[in-house]
């Protein structure tokens, strides 16, 4: 019996060793927050995207489980949606994560602020939140909140003024102008265009170089064409078949600006002389 007692001690000592050896230390200080980066990155006629990230510091010096990030989205003070994260890591002691949160605002949403937007010149995004950590710990969530302030974004005026050369050869040129009402400056780093004779696409122009306009400016932007005999001799056929045809040019024009990039759809359309 002393050594049926014995071994029942025993067993149970190693089970209560396991027991405590398994459970890992409970932090017992809340984790630091703050928003290490947000800005506005893009925009375009429909949306302005904006890039916001939270920094999140483990002051503990054991490992913390953290359960989400709620965060929200106003726009001059009024709630514009909310969202919740909770695909967050395991955060070592004295570690830190960053969480990406992007997201973009509707240009509707914005130009339903007229009268704030008139009257302050600016867009005032704020971006903020809470993190929670996992519900064993007992601690309260830590907020988070960075407001940004970004001028209108008023998209550039692209217009075609005419050609110049022999249609469709490489001495053909296309010009355009682009003005800038915007506060401050910007530069057209590429201008990606299809031209389409009678409904047929050609992918034949391209710009040469960086064009910068400063605020209130107006400059001339030249499109050549990139020709091979192939795409010529197509385009021959085609003004052949046509005795009255009509071309447009469609693409994308792309702007860098301090305050993100711009992409702006273009779709001009005229006779062909």
């Amino acid at each position: 019996m002393k050594r049926l007692g014995f071994f029942v001690f025993s067993a149970c000592l190693a089970g209560l060793l396991v027991s405590c050896a398994s459970q890992e230390p409970m932090v017992s200080t809340p984790p630091a927050v703050t928003v290490s980066d947000f800005k506005s990155v893009s925009f375009t006629p429909q949306r302005i995207e904006f890039d916001a990230r939270v920094l999140i510091q483990n002051t503990a010096p054991v490992p913390l489980e953290l359960a989400k990030v709620d965060w929200a989205v106003d726009m001059f003070d009024q709630e514009l949606f909310n969202d919740s994260f909770s695909g967050l890591k395991r955060t070592d002691g004295n570690g830190t994560q960053t969480v990406s949160l992007p997201f973009h605002i509707v240009m509707k949403d914005v130009t339903a602020q007229a009268p704030d937007l008139l009257a302050e010149g600016k867009l005032r995004v704020t971006f903020r939140g809470q993190v929670y950590s996992a519900a064993r710990y007992g601690l309260s969530p830590v907020p988070f909140t960075q407001s940004i302030e970004i001028p209108i974004p008023k998209l550039p005026d692209v217009a075609y003024v005419g050609s110049e050369g022999e249609p469709f050869s490489s001495s053909f040129r296309l010009n355009f102008t682009v003005t800038n009402s915007n506060s401050f400056p910007i530069a057209l780093t590429s201008v990606k265009t299809f031209l389409e004779i009678s409904g047929r696409k050609y992918s034949l122009l391209h710009t040469r170089k960086s064009v910068d306009v400063q605020p209130g400016e107006t400059q001339p932007v030249v499109l050549q064409m990139e020709n091979s005999p192939g795409k010529a001799l197509s385009m021959a056929l085609n003004l052949a078949q046509n005795p009255n045809p009509t071309f447009s040019i469609t693409g994308t024009v792309t702007f860098n600006t301090p305050y993100g990039w711009v992409f702006i759809p273009l779709n001009q359309q005229e006779m062909l002389q």
